[in-house]
């Protein structure tokens, strides 16, 4: 890569496909959305005076798509762009090696496109480097809203030392279950659920729930981590997550928007906070865990499964928190609204 700040561009084309747009009303993020995401994106890293952008290659026409804008004179503007020189296996390990190649270039920041399992994907693949989300998933915990525009605004910012890295990034929380010689990490959730197959993808099926293992719990989210956000919220920042148990017959009730367009009513037996550090173990003595709301791994009595929350995720590039870093100082004058 030519002198100058660099930001990492990683855009899932596997994202968006999972069984809740077919149960539920999640949304479809076809590849000339991404596409159109990431030019929203390059031109936001253009208006801060980002020089490169090292992006990830895929099979899918996201990578061709992008170059395709990049090669006209309508983006000349644009930071130089080049790809990551990656094989593409059609697996999650396009995106963990595309992380990889972006931490070894010694990118400035790495924005990506993708759901709650793509950002899950570079839990240790992106170091100490700040990661911006812009979600591209069927369901969308972790990686927050906001406009692809402002997002390379934001990264773009950071990238070229316009504002503070220790006043706009955090570390993300974890949850690590661990079951036998297996360990699996997640960003938002893990879910304990009754039955023994794990083909069905996503958890979908309320009454299914019997213990529900929270990094944050936001009052507008949708998903598993909607249940913590309704009956004890938890943000981002805060050291500890939460645990809840559930039970279908149990008086207390919530109502929650399990997954996008699919509105639930639980019982609930116990809400509890989960510290940092603490190893607890699971109630069930058999069923099926669920990892960022996919079901991942059977159990049965014969394995311990245990569930510990840690502060070594990926460090998240808070979007709004850097645009107001960056906002300009005004003068005002006595008697003027400075409000709007």
């Amino acid at each position: 890569m030519a002198n100058g700040a660099t930001v990492g561009v990683i855009a899932n084309p596997a994202s968006s496909r999972d069984i809740r747009r077919i149960v539920a009303r999640g949304p479809a993020t076809t590849t000339n959305d991404k596409i159109n995401s990431l030019a929203r994106l390059m031109e936001g890293l253009a208006a801060t005076g980002v020089k490169n952008v090292l992006s990830m290659s895929d099979a899918g026409g996201i990578a061709a798509g992008l170059a395709g804008i990049a090669a006209k004179a309508s983006a000349m503007h644009w930071p130089n762009l080049d790809f990551v020189d990656q094989k593409i296996t059609h697996s999650p390990d396009d995106t963990i090696n595309a992380a990889k190649a972006m931490q070894d270039a010694g990118v400035d920041a790495i924005v990506v496109l993708g759901g709650d399992g793509t950002n899950r994907l570079l839990i240790g693949s992106t170091g100490s480097i700040p990661v911006a989300s812009i979600s591209t998933g069927t369901n969308n915990a972790y990686p927050r809203r906001d406009e692809p525009t402002v997002v390379g605004f934001a990264a773009g910012l950071l990238a070229t030392g316009h504002i503070d890295s220790a006043a706009c990034t955090y570390r993300a929380k974890t949850l690590t279950i661990n079951a036998g010689d297996i360990s699996l990490p997640a960003l938002v959730d893990i879910a304990v659920v009754t039955g023994d197959r794990i083909a069905s993808g996503a958890v979908w099926d309320a009454d299914s729930l019997q213990e529900v293992f929270l990094c944050f719990a936001e009052p507008d989210a949708v998903g598993l981590s909607s249940i913590g956000g309704r009956l004890q919220p938890v943000s981002r920042r805060n050291p500890h997550g939460l645990r809840i148990r559930t039970d279908a017959t149990s008086p207390r009730r919530v109502t929650v928007p399990i997954a996008p367009g699919l509105v639930r009513d639980l019982g609930i037996t116990a809400v509890t906070a989960l510290p940092p550090g603490e190893t607890v173990a699971i109630n069930a003595d058999s069923g099926v865990i669920s990892v960022d709301g996919e079901r991942s791994l059977r159990f049965t009595a014969d394995t311990p499964v245990t569930v510990t929350l840690q502060h070594d995720g990926p460090v998240v590039l808070d979007v709004p928190r850097a645009m107001h870093e960056a906002a300009l100082p005004t003068t005002t004058t006595k008697g003027e609204d400075t409000h709007g």
